[in-house]
């Protein structure tokens, strides 16, 4: 046996005796257990880099039994290992965890043996709303430091050691035998995955698996980009930010690293953000010179993992049933009937009285549009560069809202692919309104919005009332928001969905969206939704974090979608000879060009022969190559349409600096990370 220091709460023991066992003593730790006077546990897990679970800890009051959950030596003692099975799923003894929903479905998939416990982050709330482990705490003793207690937590640590589950797990523990929680155990609805059919289990624990891993590959230190900073009389800081991917953001679970010149650190919390300006709170004053400003931590769970969260909550909690929602059971787990259904895609026409919506229109173009108009209930579409996916979508809305005043909502992965939809909107003169989060917009992405400033609705002014907000929707049936939008509970709250309701859902960029990102969002919406129609590359950008989490999927990997998925064929952004290399090496001959341009001398290469890539803090920079695209843009493309794009954020950074200078375009630089959101 050996032991840890316990620093994190003011509770006793200050030394946490740690008993360790192997997966083959996995059944000798539950007899153990079984044996101690005790009927409440608590329980964490700890993953590798590829998602494996490789400890499991059990804990109470006064220490912790520590399982390797290897699965080499599984199960070679049936017996034994029955106790082990008997108390994961056990009625009578009590586990409980943070985010249990989660360890739950993690478990079972890992060992195939039910589990059900108790979740600890919603124990004290009746909304389903997941408390940090510190506000927990909080119930139970004073705690100075939060920071401490839910870092703990963080996946994204990389040197998260195994003395930090045992604390998880401890602290778990703390908390149920408490008397602070005694009232709140004996109604809370138990997490139970037995309520839940095999093939379910087996999904939604790969899906979480592969969250997982992107959680944990995730950077634990942000550096900021920061203009300039302000400091006030008090020690504090007003940091102007001069990027709005790498800005501080407000977050309780992250704090504030600045270094002076000299080399000292002070730490600080952000405590309030307003367009470029982060307000950042300090217990020392600072000196007037900084080195660097960098984020350690997380930011704040975003009102869409919220939501997924408390779903998965719901489902395990048996409030409410997953197949339930005719889109999930479509996409995840269809049966016979769903996939006749799918499958049959009889030949598809527009009625004449439509014509005049899709003249424009090439012969595939019109195909997607006649099938989006159509009672098939999901169709996905297959775009490359310059296929018109825009336009096909904007034509599809201008018939649902014109000609059968049906409610649409077109979302995208970022609010760029959404700008860009509402800008061809107005040109088809399709009545809509776009809601946008104050975060992105104010100071940041005013300038992007121009064409479409009066038809914008910010989420800090939405009508807190449904008779307010039908004002201000006013006669639009179409209503364009980024993905993640769909879960802030503003929208909720003031009824825009009972104003407007979700049935008809165009997804944009959709290639680029891990299809569980939208499992909660198809049950939440279960009784509107009617329709669904997918556009993306899927040979372009894949869901972010794949290149991590191997087994993620997008819509286009769906299997049993495939079949049925639409290509528009004939792209009209690249020249001839670019465009047939691309079809040809791409995708598969099946794109053709339509383009004046057919000449081979429209493809140059340009040799950088200056400087070398040097590192610039996480990322890296040429300024060689930086000066030959200046020269480039100030020569030749001063007054043309173009785009750079350069892997690197540092990069991106400089050749904008470096074009903003000389007065040049620099709206259209973006690093790669860019278009993944």
């Amino acid at each position: 046996m050996v032991s840890v220091p316990q620093t994190v709460l003011p509770l006793q023991p200050s030394s946490l005796p740690i008993h360790r066992y192997s997966r083959r003593q996995a059944g000798q730790a539950a007899h153990v257990l079984a044996d101690l006077d005790i009927d409440k546990f608590g329980i964490a897990i700890s993953q590798t880099d590829d998602g494996t679970i490789d400890h499991i800890a059990f804990a109470t009051p006064s220490a912790v039994y520590l399982i390797d959950a290897c699965m080499s030596d599984a199960r070679d003692h049936g017996g034994l290992d029955a106790w082990f099975k008997a108390l994961l799923g056990s009625t009578t003894t009590v586990l409980a965890g943070f985010g249990m929903p989660r360890i739950a479905l993690r478990l079972h998939h890992h060992l195939r043996y039910h589990v059900r416990g108790i979740d600890l982050s919603t124990l004290f709330t009746t909304n389903g709303t997941a408390w940090l482990p510190s506000k927990v705490v909080q119930k139970i003793c004073f705690l100075g430091n939060t920071f401490s207690v839910d870092s703990l937590w963080h996946e994204n640590d990389q040197k998260a050691s195994v003395e930090k589950l045992c604390l998880r797990a401890w602290i778990s523990a703390k908390v149920i035998t408490s008397d602070a929680c005694y009232t709140s155990m004996q109604t809370v609805r138990k997490v139970d995955t037995r309520h839940i059919r095999k093939d379910i289990l087996l999904c939604l624990g790969t899906l979480l698996r592969q969250n997982d891993i992107i959680a944990r590959a995730n950077p634990r230190v942000t550096t900021n980009e920061y203009e300039s900073f302000t400091l006030h009389k008090d020690g504090n800081m007003a940091l102007h930010n001069s990027r709005f991917k790498t800005r501080v953001r407000v977050s309780n679970q992250s704090y504030v690293e600045v270094t002076s010149k000299d080399g000292t650190t002070h730490k600080g919390n952000a405590v309030k953000a307003h367009g470029r300006t982060t307000m950042v709170q300090f217990q020392k004053t600072l000196g007037d010179k900084l080195e660097s400003v960098r984020v350690v931590g997380l930011d704040q769970p975003t009102t869409s993992e919220q939501a997924r969260d408390a779903f998965l909550l719901r489902i395990l909690q048996d409030q409410d049933k997953l197949l339930d929602s005719e889109f999930v059971r479509y996409i995840w787990f269809p049966n016979r009937e769903d996939t006749a259904l799918l499958d049959d895609r009889s030949a598809l026409s527009l009625n004449s009285s439509l014509t005049t919506y899709v003249m424009h229109l090439n012969n595939s173009q019109r195909n997607v549009v006649a099938a989006m108009v159509s009672h098939d209930p999901i169709i996905v579409v297959h775009g490359p560069p310059g296929t018109g996916k825009t336009t096909t979508i904007s034509s599809a809305a201008e018939i649902w809202s014109k000609v059968y005043s049906n409610p649409v909502w077109i979302i995208g992965h970022s609010n760029v692919s959404v700008k860009n939809i509402a800008e061809k909107l107005v040109k088809q003169k399709v009545d809509f309104k776009l809601i946008v989060s104050k975060d992105f917009y104010v100071e940041w992405h005013e300038h992007i919005y121009h064409e479409i400033e009066g038809r914008l609705i910010r989420t800090d002014e939405l009508p807190q009332d449904s008779v307010g907000l039908s004002r201000v929707i006013g006669s639009s049936r179409v209503i364009l928001s980024t993905l993640g939008l769909l879960s802030n509970p503003a929208l909720d709250n003031n009824g825009t969905f009972k104003i407007v309701p979700f049935e008809r859902v165009v997804v944009d960029e959709a290639s680029q969206i891990n299809v569980f990102e939208f499992m909660h969002i198809f049950h939440k919406f279960r009784k509107s939704l009617v329709k669904l129609c997918f556009f993306g590359d899927p040979k372009q950008l894949p869901p972010f974090g794949q290149e991590k989490a191997k087994t993620l999927q997008s819509i286009f990997e769906v299997e049993h979608l495939k079949k049925t998925s639409y290509f528009l064929n004939v792209q009209y952004r690249m020249p001839v000879p670019l465009g047939s290399f691309i079809s040809s090496h791409i995708y598969d001959g099946r794109l053709t060009s339509d383009h004046t341009n057919k000449q081979l001398s429209c493809i140059r290469f340009v040799d950088t022969p200056r400087g070398a890539e040097e590192k610039s803090g996480f990322s890296w920079i040429n300024e060689g190559e930086t000066k030959t695209i200046v020269d480039l843009v100030r020569n030749y493309y001063r007054n043309a349409s173009f785009c750079i794009i350069t892997p690197y954020d540092a990069q991106r950074a400089a050749i904008e600096r470096a074009l903003k200078a000389e007065g040049l375009p620099w709206e259209n630089v973006f690093n790669v990370d860019s278009f993944q959101g």
